[in-house]
This record gives structure tokens, C-alpha cells and sequence, in this order.
């Protein structure tokens, strides 16, 4: 987190709001590594603030479980764990599926055009592939099927388990070896789309995301057996 260069002459709204999504940032990121050591004093004087704000930051993202507080130990960034990924996938898949369902009837030729130019920019690239550049690429893919519902609601929030995903990612980088599957998956889900074939095209997206679901679990979970802190 960078440091601030002076006090907030903002709201007590808008300091802890900025405070929340700095830290959240930070942890989403993976620049504040699981079982990290935060707090409120720390955060407090880095943005120039009283602890009132940062208390409230603070509630919020152990509300979210990204953070745990630790008696007698204080707050500490949280370890995703097995069981977070699943209930991720678990509410993730169906919204998304329906969303793909209703991408089919709606899409645009524009949207199409992109979502292949996507998919023939990273589905031959093997060794030669970005992984950030393929993370983000992807996450676009996904936020465009995801859009032609014209749900605000729901774009937020498949957004934010796409988020909790990705951190995933930069935790157990092993998680992205996944990605020429990825594609190729990711073009047959563009074809459905093509013939606008809602069935074919959640059946595509739900074969995807399960897949995903198995190997983001079979990665991590060697890792994971004997740590404190999941949420």
C-alpha cells in the first residue's frame, strides 16, 4: 500500500471507503500476503487518519473474510482456503451459466468480433503465453458474456467472485497451467454463442467453470493441509 502524503480532508465516508478498497486492493493483489500482520494504527498513519475510519475498513473486509481477527493477536490477512473456492464456484457456476443462457439470444456482432479476437490472441500461445496478460484477458472474456445481460447487479457481482478467484491465482501460480485448456474452451463457448445456441452455450460455460473449479482445488490443495487462517 502506498503511503498517503497527507490527511484526508474528506467525509468519514469517504476515508473509510478509501481506506477499505486500498487494503482490499492490497490483499486481492497479493501485495498483503496471507497471514500478513495488519493494524489499525499501522493503516491509520499511513493515510493520515484517526482509527475510527480504519476500525470501520477493518469490519468490513473481516465481513468479507479477508481478513481474521485473532485474539489476543490481532488482525492478520486471511489464507483462502479449499472450502472458500468451493463456495465461490458453488454460487459462481449457476449465475454465470445463466448469464451465458441469456448472452446467447443477446450478444451483439461487436461483443462476438471481441470475444474471438480474445480467444485467437492467447488459445495458441503456449510457452510463449503471459500468464498475467492471459489472467487479464480472460477476466475480460468473461466480464463481456457477462455484460449482455445488462444486470448491474450481477455483472458486480460475478465481478467480485472473479476477484476472489483470481487471488487464487497469484497465491498458487501453479493454478495457471491451466490456461491452454482454458482457451480452448473458451472458443467453444464462443461458438455457441456464434449460432446463438443458449443450451450448447451454458452447457459450454458450465463444463468450463467445473473444470476450473477441479483444478484450482486439486492445486491447492497440498498446500493447504495444516494452516491456520482460512476464512
Amino acid at each position: 500500500m502506498r503511503r498517503q502524503s497527507r490527511r484526508s480532508n474528506g467525509s468519514g465516508e469517504q476515508s473509510h471507503s478509501a481506506v477499505y478498497a486500498q487494503v482490499r486492493g492490497s490483499i486481492l493483489s497479493g501485495t498483503l500476503r496471507p497471514m500478513e500482520r495488519i493494524t489499525e494504527n499501522q493503516v491509520a498513519e499511513r493515510f493520515g487518519l484517526s482509527r475510527t475510519p480504519v476500525r470501520e475498513a477493518f469490519r468490513r473486509l473481516a465481513a468479507e473474510g479477508l481478513i481474521v481477527v485473532v485474539p489476543q493477536r490481532g488482525a492478520f490477512v486471511s489464507r483462502p482456503s479449499v472450502e472458500d473456492i468451493l463456495e465461490i464456484y458453488q454460487i459462481r457456476t449457476p449465475l454465470e451459466c445463466m448469464a451465458t443462457r441469456v448472452a446467447a439470444e443477446t450478444i451483439t456482432e461487436e461483443q462476438l468480433r471481441r470475444l474471438e479476437e480474445l480467444v485467437e490472441a492467447e488459445r495458441d500461445r503456449g510457452e510463449r503465453r503471459s500468464p498475467d496478460r492471459s489472467l487479464r484477458l480472460n477476466r475480460e472474456f468473461h466480464g463481456i458474456i457477462i455484460g449482455c445481460t445488462r444486470n448491474q447487479r450481477l455483472a458486480s457481482f460475478l465481478l467480485e467472485m472473479q476477484h476472489q478467484v483470481h487471488r487464487s491465482r497469484v497465491l498458487w501460480p501453479s493454478t495457471v497451467t491451466r490456461l491452454d485448456e482454458t482457451w480452448k474452451e473458451h472458443a467453444a463457448i464462443v461458438t455457441a454463442l456464434r449460432t446463438h445456441d443458449p443450451a450448447a452455450a451454458e452447457r459450454g460455460m458450465r463444463e468450463h467453470l467445473e473444470r476450473a473449479r477441479a483444478s484450482t482445488v486439486n492445486r491447492i490443495l497440498p498446500s493447504s493441509s495444516g494452516l491456520v487462517g482460512g476464512t
